[in-house]
Protein backbone atom coordinates (compact mmCIF):
# COMPACT_ATOMS: atom_id res chain seq x y z
CA UNK A 1 0.00 0.00 0.00
CA UNK A 2 1.28 3.32 -0.89
CA UNK A 3 1.00 6.06 2.04
CA UNK A 4 0.96 9.54 0.99
CA UNK A 5 0.94 12.21 4.06
CA UNK A 6 0.63 15.87 3.14
CA UNK A 7 0.89 18.41 5.94
CA UNK A 8 -0.87 21.94 5.14
CA UNK A 9 -0.24 25.32 6.80
CA UNK A 10 2.93 23.22 9.05
CA UNK A 11 5.77 21.53 8.59
CA UNK A 12 5.61 17.56 9.51
CA UNK A 13 8.17 15.59 11.82
CA UNK A 14 9.48 12.63 11.08
CA UNK A 15 8.26 11.43 14.61
CA UNK A 16 4.66 12.42 13.42
CA UNK A 17 5.24 10.75 10.06
CA UNK A 18 6.28 7.33 11.81
CA UNK A 19 3.45 7.73 13.70
CA UNK A 20 0.83 7.92 10.66
CA UNK A 21 2.80 5.20 9.12
CA UNK A 22 2.84 2.66 11.94
CA UNK A 23 -0.83 3.62 12.41
CA UNK A 24 -2.32 3.50 8.43
CA UNK A 25 -0.42 0.21 8.19
CA UNK A 26 -2.91 -1.05 10.85
CA UNK A 27 -5.93 -0.64 8.34
CA UNK A 28 -4.74 -3.32 6.31
CA UNK A 29 -5.79 -5.65 9.71
CA UNK A 30 -9.41 -4.97 8.16
CA UNK A 31 -8.93 -5.10 4.33
CA UNK A 32 -6.14 -6.46 2.39
CA UNK A 33 -6.59 -4.65 -1.09
CA UNK A 34 -6.11 -1.24 0.05
CA UNK A 35 -4.29 0.54 -2.99
CA UNK A 36 -2.71 3.76 -1.47
CA UNK A 37 -4.07 5.96 1.28
CA UNK A 38 -3.72 9.62 1.49
CA UNK A 39 -3.45 11.61 4.89
CA UNK A 40 -3.93 15.43 4.76
CA UNK A 41 -2.81 17.01 8.28
CA UNK A 42 -3.98 20.70 8.20
CA UNK A 43 -3.64 23.63 11.60
CA UNK A 44 -6.34 26.25 11.23
CA UNK A 45 -4.80 28.03 13.93
CA UNK A 46 -5.39 25.96 17.38
CA UNK A 47 -7.59 23.12 15.39
CA UNK A 48 -5.60 20.61 13.76
CA UNK A 49 -8.12 18.83 11.00
CA UNK A 50 -6.99 15.12 9.48
CA UNK A 51 -8.72 13.56 6.17
CA UNK A 52 -7.76 10.31 5.21
CA UNK A 53 -8.60 8.88 2.15
CA UNK A 54 -8.22 5.43 1.08
CA UNK A 55 -8.70 4.12 -2.50
CA UNK A 56 -9.91 0.53 -2.59
CA UNK A 57 -10.79 -1.51 -4.98
CA UNK A 58 -14.15 0.37 -6.97
CA UNK A 59 -14.26 3.08 -4.62
CA UNK A 60 -12.85 5.72 -2.16
CA UNK A 61 -13.32 6.23 1.41
CA UNK A 62 -12.90 9.60 3.40
CA UNK A 63 -13.01 10.14 7.32
CA UNK A 64 -12.49 13.32 8.86
CA UNK A 65 -11.75 14.11 12.14
CA UNK A 66 -10.55 17.47 14.11
CA UNK A 67 -9.30 17.97 17.66
CA UNK A 68 -5.78 20.38 19.67
CA UNK A 69 -3.77 18.05 18.93
CA UNK A 70 -2.68 16.01 15.64
CA UNK A 71 -2.67 12.52 17.29
CA UNK A 72 -6.23 12.69 18.64
CA UNK A 73 -7.27 13.81 15.07
CA UNK A 74 -5.14 11.04 13.44
CA UNK A 75 -6.42 8.28 15.50
CA UNK A 76 -10.44 9.48 15.33
CA UNK A 77 -9.87 9.22 11.58
CA UNK A 78 -8.36 6.26 11.97
CA UNK A 79 -11.24 5.19 14.47
CA UNK A 80 -13.67 6.11 11.85
CA UNK A 81 -11.87 4.91 8.51
CA UNK A 82 -11.85 1.32 10.36
CA UNK A 83 -15.63 1.08 11.19
CA UNK A 84 -15.88 1.91 7.28
CA UNK A 85 -13.18 -0.32 6.16
CA UNK A 86 -15.33 -3.42 8.38
CA UNK A 87 -18.74 -2.41 6.42
CA UNK A 88 -17.22 -2.05 3.24
CA UNK A 89 -15.94 -5.22 3.87
CA UNK A 90 -19.50 -6.94 4.95
CA UNK A 91 -20.46 -5.78 1.83
CA UNK A 92 -18.89 -7.22 -0.45
CA UNK A 93 -18.90 -10.67 1.16
CA UNK A 94 -22.26 -10.42 1.06
CA UNK A 95 -22.73 -8.96 -2.44
CA UNK A 96 -20.48 -12.49 -3.36
CA UNK A 97 -22.76 -14.42 -1.10
CA UNK A 98 -25.86 -13.33 -3.69
CA UNK A 99 -23.81 -13.79 -6.64
CA UNK A 100 -23.38 -17.52 -5.68
CA UNK A 101 -26.62 -17.81 -4.69
CA UNK A 102 -28.07 -16.24 -7.63
CA UNK A 103 -25.66 -18.29 -10.12
CA UNK A 104 -26.12 -21.90 -8.39
CA UNK A 105 -30.41 -20.68 -8.48
CA UNK A 106 -29.86 -20.04 -12.27
CA UNK A 107 -27.98 -23.41 -12.82
CA UNK A 108 -30.95 -25.19 -11.06
CA UNK A 109 -33.57 -23.70 -12.79
CA UNK A 110 -32.37 -24.42 -16.30
CA UNK A 111 -31.10 -28.29 -14.90
CA UNK A 112 -34.62 -28.67 -14.03
CA UNK A 113 -36.48 -27.46 -17.21
CA UNK A 114 -34.23 -29.89 -19.20
CA UNK A 115 -36.38 -33.20 -16.98
CA UNK A 116 -39.52 -31.71 -17.84
CA UNK A 117 -38.47 -31.23 -21.42
CA UNK A 118 -37.51 -34.99 -21.98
Amino acid sequence: MEIRTTARHFELTQELKDFVDKEINRLERYYDHIINSHLILEEEGYRKNAELNLKVYGTILTSQHSSNDFRTSIEGALEKMESQLKKYKSKLKERKFRERKRGKESTDLSSGTEEEEL
